[in-house]
């Protein structure tokens, strides 16, 4: 690993082995948004993407961009932009870089009620260094510093080389970390790696009207830049929603409910959860999408773009 000093001095650590060549620095309080900053800046040209996918694990677990591409005529470059327990305020927050994308036409939410019971924020994220040093526009004195300011603290780089492969190695994991071409996860969790109380135990529906108001916020954001935005209900487990009263009586109202403000806002709504009704084959757990059901749901998605824009 080499960790910039002063005046441009490079220290060297460990076997001469770039740590940032294997790992993601710490440029965000996420790991999985640190990882996606680092995979689009290796992997991603920017000028090409065309299609945005936002949102917390219900974006990035549940949508397969590389199958979006394949069934979709206008959706040809797709960044999976999500970022792990992502509330609508953080959302908001990553869409802050959409000026690394010069040919974006679309942002597509992924999200299901679970998402909006908070509003928490990123802690010490620089927007605009990550959006010039995505798109490879920092000069080499401010990307040496940004690297450097980001490489300061040893303990925690150590720590994250160490716990890297048992926390994120795994695609049979809720914590995987291994991208597609697009940045998406595909989860491969069946029979025994199912974990039993996230597959039996409802979450709560507990709303913040402030998460619905970053939503407003994060529709307009994207207007403004001249951007289609589509808003996707995913699916839930419907044995939980049939077991559950509160549930169920919510899950009729939430989807209308919200349908009404997005299109309200000017954005484009649609409830997979209402259209796919996926059986139990399809989920890693009560709302999240193995490999098999998030294929699914990304070809379905493929054909409402393709009938909307034409």
């Amino acid at each position: 690993m080499y960790i910039y000093g002063p005046e441009d001095e490079i220290i060297s650590y460990k076997n001469d082995i770039t740590f940032d060549k294997k790992y993601p620095l710490p440029f965000t309080s996420r790991i999985s948004f640190d990882a996606k900053i680092k995979f689009i800046r290796e992997h991603i040209d920017v000028k090409k993407i065309d299609t945005i996918i936002v949102g917390s694990s219900i974006g990035l677990n549940n949508i397969q961009g590389t199958y979006l591409e394949k069934a979709s005529n206008e959706c040809q470059g797709v960044l999976n932009l999500s970022v792990y327990e992502s509330s609508s305020a953080q959302v908001e927050q990553v869409l802050d870089l959409l000026d690394a994308f010069p040919n974006l036409k679309r942002v597509l939410y992924s999200a299901q009620f679970s998402d909006f019971p908070h509003t928490s924020l990123f802690k010490n994220y620089k927007p605009k260094l990550i959006t010039k040093y995505i798109a490879h526009t920092l000069n080499p004195i401010q990307e040496a510093k940004f690297i450097f300011d980001a490489s300061k603290n040893l303990p925690f780089l150590i720590k994250r080389e160490k716990e890297w492969e048992e926390k994120h190695g795994h695609n049979n994991q809720f914590s995987y970390l291994g991208f597609d071409s697009t940045g998406s996860v595909p989860l491969h969790i069946y029979g025994k790696d199912i974990i039993q109380r996230r597959w039996k135990e409802p979450h709560a529906p507990v709303q913040n009207p402030k998460a619905f108001e970053a939503l407003i916020r994060v529709i307009k954001k994207v207007q403004d830049k001249g951007v289609k935005f589509y808003f996707f209900h995913q699916p839930y487990r419907q044995a939980l929603i049939d077991g559950d009263s509160l549930l169920k009586n919510f899950m009729k109202k939430f989807p209308g409910n919200l349908k009404t403000l997005v299109t309200k806002e000017g954005g484009y709504f649609f409830s997979l959860h209402e259209r796919l009704h996926l059986d139990d084959s399809n989920f890693a757990d009560r709302s999240h999408l193995n490999d098999k059901g998030s294929i699914i749901v990304s070809k379905e998605i493929a054909k409402i773009i393709d009938k909307v824009e034409n």
